[in-house]
């Protein structure tokens, strides 16, 4: 009896001392068979189509990670809330996320707001953040960075010194600069500025406007612009602000191909004929002919080519950058074999990896992806993707076969202390 009751004294201490042990533990290192992501996207108001887009390529990266094994033989599993795109409902719903949810990593794609929201949130407590969409300069740089959180895109300098390069040896000189009142826009007009003057010494910024998010007159905007001659408008604008612009300004007299120039390709969904003479520049094309690029476009497709959406039957645009961020996320993630943030952070800073479109390297400093970014120009006639084949009116112009890539090493943002106190 002595010694039974010696075998239970020695099992209850072992069991508080695990238990003790336990308590101190964050969630990620007690046992659990999923690996949780919370991700932040509008799905309701005027943005709600664009929030869609990127939850679309999120699950498509998550449902090819599961099938492979999930990480570390955890299943992955996706929690989407609503951002409503307003950085306090964002602030809110991630700490919901993180404390009665009990994700393992913050995510959020559409809306540059959300992710400085994010970024402070994943410091307070100390989360893994994932910043797959949104692409101010700021969030990486100055009091908005996050040792915990890192941008698995392009930002919007490389974006906007493509756009730039993008116009060496085209015939516009006079420019107009059509925006919009949004942290965003600011970042990319500066460098736009900035790289144009360098790159084409000999243009004119002869306008320039910010519009209030939400817009639904552009007449004032596009009357100063026709009055100023501009011969080409540069409108780093969000959905569905920079839609309902170049559709007015069509006609108003900017008439097709009269150029316009923009991040968002997928404008030509809703634009059709009004697309033709557009430029866009985005670090995803389903031009960019790598033999494991047309090897994902038709996995993509085989998935959903049958969706009554037919905005998610290729990859374009926000679906394809979007899932090839994650994709690059995931191999770090396998590569360092853990999800602890401390781990991560050190595993992931300086992470390359060869993505279907170029090589993507995590910059240490400022956790900014340094990747290639590639231009063209929407054209008119025949649609490779959205031809008509699969729904008779479903057929608009798309991008063009003639796509310049441009070099990350030429693009990204100079790593500097005055960019980012962490860069030296």
């Amino acid at each position: 009896m002595k010694l039974g009751r010696k075998m239970v004294g020695i099992y209850s201490t072992c069991i508080i001392l695990v238990l003790t042990l336990l308590v101190g533990m964050p969630f990620w290192a007690i046992a659990a068979d999923t690996i949780k992501i919370g991700d932040l996207e509008p799905l309701s108001g005027p943005s709600e189509r664009w929030g869609k887009l990127f939850s679309a390529g999120l699950q498509f990266a998550v449902d090819e990670q599961n099938a492979k094994g999930g990480l570390f033989g955890k299943k992955i599993e996706i929690i989407t809330e609503d951002s409503e795109l307003k950085p306090d409902v964002a602030v809110r719903k991630a700490k919901k996320l993180i404390m009665e949810d009990k994700i393992n990593i913050l995510a959020s794609g559409f809306g540059s707001a959300i992710s400085l929201a994010c970024n402070k949130v994943a410091s307070d407590y100390k989360t893994l953040y994932i910043n797959f969409g949104s692409m101010s300069d700021q969030a990486q740089g100055g009091e908005f960075f996050s040792r915990y959180g890192f941008r698995v895109i392009q930002n919007a300098h490389s974006l906007h010194t493509a756009s730039a390069l993008l116009m060496v040896g085209k015939p516009y000189k006079r420019f107009y600069i059509m925006a919009q009142d949004y942290v965003f826009s600011y970042d990319a007009a500066k460098v736009f500025k900035e790289q144009l003057k360098i790159l084409v010494p000999n243009a004119q910024i002869v306008g320039e406007d910010y519009a209030p998010i939400g817009t639904k007159d552009f007449a004032p905007y596009i009357t100063k612009i026709i009055a100023a001659k501009a011969d080409f408008v540069f409108s780093p604008a969000t959905p569905p602000d920079i839609t309902n612009f170049i559709r007015q300004a069509r006609a108003m007299g900017l008439k097709a191909p009269f150029p316009f120039l923009t991040q968002i390709v997928e404008i030509a969904v809703e634009l059709k004929d009004d697309a033709a003479g557009v430029y866009y520049v985005d670090q995803y094309s389903l031009r960019t002919n790598t033999p494991e690029n047309q090897e994902l476009i038709k996995r993509y497709h085989e998935r959903y080519k049958n969706d009554k959406d037919f905005w998610l039957w290729w990859p374009v645009g926000s679906i394809g950058r979007g899932l090839i961020g994650w994709k690059m996320a995931f191999a770090a993630l396998e590569k360092i074999g853990s999800i602890d943030p401390e781990k991560v952070i050190e595993g992931f800073e300086g992470f390359q990896w060869k993505s279907p479109v170029g090589l993507y390297t995590m910059r240490k400093c400022d956790h900014q992806t340094m990747l290639p970014v590639y231009g063209g120009i929407i054209e008119a006639g025949n649609n490779p993707w959205y031809n008509g084949s699969i729904r008779a009116d479903v057929n608009f112009p798309y991008e063009g076969p003639k796509i310049q890539m441009f070099p990350a090493d030429k693009v990204s943002i100079p790593a500097t202390p005055a960019y980012n106190p962490r860069c030296k």
